[in-house]
């Protein structure tokens, strides 16, 4: 379609040029049935996104298990405010002004503050003084309430800051109360502002200018909160602590499920799905979630072969530039193939990206983790992990690679065998890599848009 694109101030194509585009036309059965895998790998997505609802839930049913609604204080807290718990204060405002000034570091605005959870997809940068750095960068556990929005809904929305920037400072339209760990637990904090009744004090004191609505520093110190015994406090941080942890698994699943899905579409598009599914004649009722299921084993045996093969070929068996090796490796077969080497999520480490599934099988194998995506009895008969050393015990089954798979292995076991841990931390750190917020899974579009740069 590209070739057939004219014009000299942008590119265009017209309704004639769209007509004659050839796409590739499966029988009808065999577009039913790759619909049906589509439609179930759908469905599994929504159940994670349910999932992670749910678990939103459970954390405001805790919090009013434990300590009752905040506007009743059914068991009779002792009532304190913000500003007899925390250093609360403001924080810089962005104008043209600040581009002469010395430092720039990266800031938080309003855009990264969710009720609860933050949102660091985008990191804005601002310049600074340093007496301004000193005074504004966040701490770990510094609640952060929204100043001013819109919608006066959102006035007084908070997440804590959970410190994956460094020198990370905030604007005047995030107001930062830092507490005194002795006198208050933080998440009991953050939680009881968020509920529908910590909220009502901010949502009265908004007032509203030229249609953003705003609260000032002293309303948020001024913000009444009860004080129920502090191990009490402590308790409630712990369970709200193994459900975030549940939070983050799921969220990897559906980052998995996400790159699933996109493979799948790739894949049909290009009319390799068609060849992988059953005949309509084997295809029993549950085919489809049948389907889907073998295709993640599939994706799975492919990822334990790709493993094999970096881990075989490269000096000392290293264990670091294995799995820097899968993630050069699926670069270049995106590049030249248009989709990953198998359904791999990477999380943007403070080393680089790492593969997840092919990690959690290093662990597995060193004992640290007890299961993995792959098969792990295929997986500990195949691998050997002795600290930083990960031995193929066989040569990979290239039946299950492919020779483009087993092309770009190749040659990304070529790119950094030689290099030292720096340099191959240095090479991994590209631009998909630097985009992801610190632990977090590396979209699959941000790999795309690198590639095609």
């Amino acid at each position: 379609m590209l070739s057939k694109a004219r014009g000299a101030t942008f590119l265009q194509v017209n309704k004639s040029d769209i007509g004659e585009l050839e796409i590739s036309l499966p029988l009808l059965p065999e577009q039913r049935r790759i619909a049906a895998i589509l439609d179930q790998a759908e469905t599994l997505r929504t159940q994670r996104r349910t999932a992670l609802a749910l678990l939103d839930s459970l954390t405001q049913s805790l919090f009013l298990d434990m300590f009752g609604d905040p506007v009743a204080n059914p068991k009779g807290w002792h009532m304190s405010t913000i500003g007899d718990l925390a250093e609360v204060q403001g924080g810089l405002q962005v104008t043209s002004a600040r581009k002469n000034l010395p430092v720039e570091v990266p800031y938080l605005r309003v855009a990264n503050v969710y009720r609860g959870v933050l949102d660091l997809s985008e990191i804005k940068t601002i310049r600074a003084t340093p007496a301004e750095i000193q005074r504004t960068t966040l701490v770990k556990n510094d609640l952060l309430v929204v100043e001013g929005h819109g919608n006066p809904n959102e006035i007084g929305r908070a997440a804590l800051w959970n410190g994956n920037i460094e020198q990370c400072v905030h604007q005047n339209h995030l107001i930062r109360a830092r507490f005194d760990f002795k006198k208050v637990e933080p998440v009991f904090a953050s939680e009881y502002v968020n509920s529908p009744g910590g909220r009502q004090h901010l949502l009265r004191a908004g007032k509203s200018t030229s249609g953003l609505n705003t609260i000032s520093v002293s309303n948020v110190r001024e913000t009444p909160i009860a004080l129920p015994p502090l191990p009490l406090q402590q308790t409630f941080a712990t369970r709200i602590a193994s459900i975030e942890a549940l939070k983050a698994t799921h969220r990897r699943a559906l980052a998995s499920l996400d790159a699933l899905f996109a493979s799948l579409q790739q894949r049909a598009f290009r009319g390799e799905l068609a060849s992988a599914l059953p005949r309509p004649d084997a295809v029993a009722p549950r085919m489809a979630a049948q389907s889907v299921e073998a295709l993640q084993r599939l994706e799975a045996s492919i990822g334990l072969e790709a493993l094999i093969y970096v881990a075989r070929r490269m000096p000392g068996g290293d264990h670091y530039k294995s799995l820097k090796a899968l993630y050069f490796a699926d670069r270049h077969h995106l590049k030249r193939h248009g989709r990953l080497i198998y359904n791999e999520t990477y999380c943007a480490l403070p080393h680089g990206p790492v593969p997840q599934a092919a990690y959690d099988a290093t662990r597995v194998l060193s004992g640290e983790r007890l299961l993995s995506d792959f098969d792990d009895e295929a997986l500990r008969a195949a691998l050997r992990r002795q600290g930083h050393a990960l031995t193929a015990l066989r040569e990979a089954d290239f039946s299950r690679l492919g020779a483009a798979a087993a092309e770009s292995l190749e040659w990304a076991v070529r790119y950094c065998r030689d290099m030292t841990f720096e340099q191959t931390k240095t090479a991994s750190h590209d631009s998909a890599y630097e985009a992801t917020p610190e632990n977090a899974p590396i979209p699959l579009q941000a790999l795309i848009d690198m590639v095609r740069r």
